[in-house]
């Protein structure tokens, strides 16, 4: 009877402690799948949805590689030859380049290593887009939105997030 008793006690403290170490626990695949670039060319890791189909485009010195899924989640990535390991010198070229497009409406957010903005569509839109640039050894590698549609600015953050985490 006493083991009986001594076993049920132990059950039971197992099934408690059980319990809250699932609580304690996230879930990996609503926070996103780790996904390592560089069997597609790019020495770089993100953080993508489980659900993203990987292409890799184009050949020579230039990488391209598409990331998408039909949530929304449209990443383009390019990577190319740096042509100077100054990242803000890269940067603002990339921030004149965007400015002077005319549909470009205003600047949302910047980074150390790129920016969020917000462009206007002829039709009086706002959609929005990003340049996430990345030194990697001699490479530049840059990331934007994919030409899938026109972005919400709270799809372009997570994909954003996606990166830079």
């Amino acid at each position: 009877m006493i083991l009986f008793k001594i076993y049920r006690i132990l059950l039971i403290t197992f099934i408690f402690f059980q319990l809250i170490s699932c609580q304690n626990k996230s879930n990996p695949i609503n926070e996103g799948t780790k996904i390592d670039l560089l069997k597609y060319g790019v020495p770089y890791s993100i953080t993508a949805p489980p659900d993203v189909v990987i292409s890799k485009i184009g050949k020579g010195e230039l990488t391209d590689v598409s990331i998408k899924n039909e949530n929304g989640y449209d990443l383009q990535i390019f990577m190319v030859g740096a042509f100077t390991s100054d990242l803000q010198k890269i940067k603002e070229e990339k921030k004149a380049s965007v400015t002077s497009n005319p549909s470009f409406s205003k600047m949302v957010e910047e980074y150390n290593d790129g920016f969020l903005y917000e462009k206007i569509t002829d039709l009086g839109k706002r959609t929005y887009d990003f340049n996430i640039i990345k030194l990697v050894g001699t490479n530049e590698i840059n990331f934007q939105c994919g030409n899938s549609k026109e972005f919400s600015e709270s799809e372009v953050k997570k994909m954003v997030s996606s990166i830079r985490n």
